[in-house]
């Protein structure tokens, strides 16, 4: 039975802030940096943006993306970017026109501070003074990574802890999901797997006196099959993972759990003699697994995974040769500042059944990969990826679909006034191909100070998009979506 007590205290994600002036609504069109500014208010709203190009008539349905988004609140302003308060925004595709809302997500957390008038926690990357003691994981979610839209119910996914339920009409939070006795508060991923019956695939670490990896089974109607909690130690921190037709396989990098400090990031260091550790699990049974060994290095983000006839596992993961990006750069941005670290690229593994592996690593920087939901733990053929430069700046430039059996990459570059994010897979109605559909996702003009929703074909990417909707306001960069059709 997996307890209910606290596994991540003293250590993970918290809200705090350090003693610097707000600036949530300071930051001029011009500057770079408005993208990691507070949005002007709580909820945001735009009946009908404005359209340059052509939508197609029959894209139809609601993109919605999450991501940290308060980051000043009572006169402090997070150090690091992942610390900030969730906000879900919804882009509503009706054929002709888009319109927008959006809306802090009002967690407990939350509530309580703004009930304080202070930050109350230490946060993922923010040591808070006078911190309160946290008495269970939820006490600190922010709710602010991802989301799933699954069997109806619409949650905002968090992987410190619970996932949180919104309600549909108003985004409001209205509770933590449980998926079953003993498992409250425990922590669920913000990368859950769903394969093209609606059956999802979970994780969840947990920082406790034990360390442990909690797997979970759900049926499509949303109902938890299994969980189980696997002890492992030093335990990795790890953000996403990959699922084939037969197995779980999940990458733990060398950058280990090591408590000491107040903040979740404070409380890891890096350890590349362990190398990168490989745990392969069952999909029947939990408890048939075993562990592979793979070099040291860090990811965040996989775009898919498959297994062949003979039993070689073969995934990709956006690897970088250290966890530098985490500790520099999307802490630098916080003070309008862009530190350099050595980026991520698109690489690819093949795990054979006696252990040996295979790596084919790419040379530019990439991450947010993404494939086509019906292909989830399936062979896939094109992967949809953010690329960019090794150079001074943001990174990210070019939203790519690349082939993966002739190595070719189709791109489009936005220049240097726009950052890209993460572009999401929308097939044409009765498509059977996983080429044959639209890629739907927002950027960034920093220069005029407005963010965009672009629409592509995404078999001719480098052709620029069909279609692009502008706000006459930018949002807060966030990290993960999905394009519902309800």
């Amino acid at each position: 039975m997996i307890g209910r007590r606290p596994f991540l205290l003293g250590g993970l994600a918290a809200a705090a802030g350090v003693a610097l002036p707000s600036r949530t609504f300071a930051r001029p069109a011009s500057d770079m940096f408005v993208g990691w500014a507070t949005p002007p208010a709580d909820s945001l709203a735009h009946a009908s943006l404005t359209i340059e190009g052509r939508l197609p008539d029959d894209l139809v349905g609601i993109l919605r993306r999450n991501g940290p988004a308060v980051h000043d609140r009572h006169g402090l302003r997070y150090e690091h970017w992942f610390d900030g308060d969730g906000m879900m925004q919804e882009f509503v595709f009706s054929g002709a026109s888009v319109s927008h809302r959006g809306r802090v997500i009002h967690t407990p957390k939350l509530q309580r501070e703004d009930k304080a008038g202070r930050r109350l926690f230490h946060a993922f990357g923010t040591d808070i003074p006078d911190a309160l003691p946290a008495r269970r994981p939820d006490d600190l979610n922010v709710a602010n990574t991802s989301l799933l839209d699954h069997n109806g119910e619409l949650l905002a996914l968090w992987e410190g802890g619970s996932a949180s339920v919104l309600d549909r009409d108003t985004l409001d939070w209205t509770g933590f999901r449980s998926w079953g006795p003993g498992l409250e508060g425990l922590p669920f991923t913000a990368h859950p797997k769903v394969e093209a019956d609606g059956t999802v695939w979970a994780f969840g670490f947990s920082l406790g006196a034990k360390p442990a990896i909690v797997l979970y089974h759900i049926g499509a109607d949303g109902v938890l099959v299994k969980a189980t909690a696997l002890p492992v130690e030093p335990l990795g921190m790890v953000h996403d993972f990959v699922i084939t037709e037969r197995h779980l396989v999940i990458v733990l990098p060398p950058f280990v759990h090591e408590p000491g400090h107040d903040t979740f990031l404070g409380n890891h260091a890096w350890r590349p003699e362990l190398g990168s550790r490989v745990l392969i699990v069952s999909k029947d049974d939990f408890a048939d697994r075993r562990w592979e060994q793979l070099p040291a290095g860090f990811g965040f983000h996989h775009g898919n995974g498959w297994e062949d006839a003979g039993g070689t596992i073969r995934f990709d993961l956006c690897m970088a040769p250290d966890p530098g990006l985490m500790t520099g750069p999307l802490k630098s941005v916080m003070r309008s500042e862009l530190d350099h670290a050595a980026p991520a690229t698109h690489t690819l593994f093949a795990i054979h059944p006696d252990g040996r592996t295979r790596i084919e690593q790419g040379s530019e920087p990439a991450e947010f990969p993404r494939v086509a939901s019906g292909l989830t733990g399936l062979r896939n053929r094109y992967v949809y990826l953010l690329t960019g430069e090794d150079r001074p700046g943001w990174p990210f430039s070019r939203v790519t679909r690349r082939d993966l059996e002739n190595g070719r990459d189709r791109s489009f570059e936005f220049g240097p006034d726009r950052i890209p994010e993460e572009h999401v897979f929308v097939p044409f109605p009765g498509s059977r191909n996983e080429d044959q559909g639209w890629l739907v996702g927002t950027v960034l003009d920093w220069r005029q100070g407005r963010t965009g929703v672009t629409v592509f074909d995404a078999r001719h990417l480098d052709h620029g998009p069909l279609a692009t909707a502008w706000l006459p306001y930018p949002l807060p960069l966030g990290l993960h979506g999905q394009f519902s059709h309800a």
